[in-house]
């Protein structure tokens, strides 16, 4: 089973190449959960919190995972978390059930997102600094392909035999099948975000605060406006898809249709920046990290919308977030203290009211 994280890290806001104007026209209005933030034209952008020192104790269990580990991706059916580090920077892979890690496997470059491309792998990972993409095969996390995209990709998603790559410094998609680029399309202003559901790619353009849209070919289908500061995205059931506002402390839902991109509803989060997000389509619960204050916060995905559920204290930094589906435990990592965090299902958190 495919569980596909989403986490950014910081020092994403180096300047990017020209955009053409979007497509689309207004978002939707309709909502979900708490009051919808007004967007406003921004020329910065959106970054995580730099979170404080944790103000409680994490919640669940805590290991070491040494090398400021970010960006996170599960293996369910052989039980492995893969782990993207930086010092050295590569790919660790982690025992799902204990925590600890069994091997790193080093790459040319450091990747801050890491996804799936299929149910057991293989790994996607966007190396930023190396201008490539890495992929890793499981369980034996042999590197069966290093491909040449285009500058600093940032995250990528799969759909069947094609990877979609967001070249965050480009403002372009790498199109990579069987280790080959193969063809490379406009992109929304510094992709960050890339998510694959439904035969449909969303990718989430930071700068220009605007999601575009894909079919499983490659061709673009629409533009829609992306709040106050979108990063990241994670797809749900139905063609729908949901995207971290970081600077509008909120969680946008979007309907893809051959159409374009429509924006759904919106969903507020607690204060603190949400980051991180990994949605639980077996149990129908969406999580997201909080970074301005070291907390993930739970949503229970009801009908089109979201309802806010609880939050617990997690472990600093905690830009990442992953969901096994098979057990409903989650992971979290913090780079600030290289740390991984997990949090079996029951745990008791602290209910978010509505």
């Amino acid at each position: 089973m495919i569980v596909a994280v989403v986490a950014a890290g910081t020092g994403c806001g180096a300047p990017a190449a020209a955009h053409r104007p979007g497509s689309a026209g207004p978002a939707a209005a309709a909502r979900t959960g708490r009051p919808e933030p007004t967007a406003a034209a921004r020329t910065d952008v959106p970054e995580p919190a730099t979170a404080p020192p944790p103000a409680q104790r994490p919640a669940g269990r805590v290991v070491a995972l040494p090398g400021g580990p970010e960006g996170l991706a599960l293996d369910a059916p052989d039980g492995i978390l893969a782990v993207g580090i930086r010092q050295p920077a590569g790919v660790a892979l982690v025992d799902a059930a204990t925590g600890r890690e069994r091997r790193v496997i080093r790459l040319p470059g450091a990747p801050r997102h890491l996804e799936l491309a299929g149910p057991a792998g293989p790994v996607l990972a966007p190396l930023e600094d190396a201008g490539r993409l890495a992929q890793i095969a499981l369980p034996g996390g042999a590197v069966t392909a290093v491909t040449r995209v285009g500058r600093h990709p940032h995250d990528a998603a799969a759909d069947g035999s094609l990877t979609f790559v967001g070249n965050e410094y480009a403002s372009t998609v790498s199109l990579v099948r069987g280790g080959r680029q193969i063809r490379v399309e406009p992109g929304p202003l510094q992709p960050g975000g890339v998510a694959a559901g439904g035969s449909f790619i969303l990718v989430v353009g930071v700068r220009g605060r605007r999601v575009e849209a894909y079919s499983a070919a490659g061709r673009i289908l629409g533009t829609a406006p992306a709040g106050v500061g979108p990063t990241h995205v994670q797809a749900g059931r139905g063609h729908r898809f949901y995207v971290a506002d970081t600077e509008g402390d909120a969680v946008l839902i979007y309907r893809v249709r051959a159409s374009g991109p429509h924006q759904a509803g919106t969903a507020r989060t607690e204060p603190g920046r949400p980051y991180g997000i990994a949605v639980d389509r077996r149990r129908g619960l969406l999580y997201v990290t909080l970074t301005a204050t070291n907390r993930l916060e739970s949503f229970r995905i009801s009908g089109g919308g979201l309802v806010p559920d609880q939050t617990w204290p997690t472990v600093r930094q905690p830009n990442s977030v992953a969901v096994d589906e098979a057990t409903g435990r989650l992971f979290i990592a913090g780079r600030a203290d290289s740390q991984l965090e997990l949090i079996d299902p029951g745990t008791p958190g602290t209910p978010v009211p509505h």
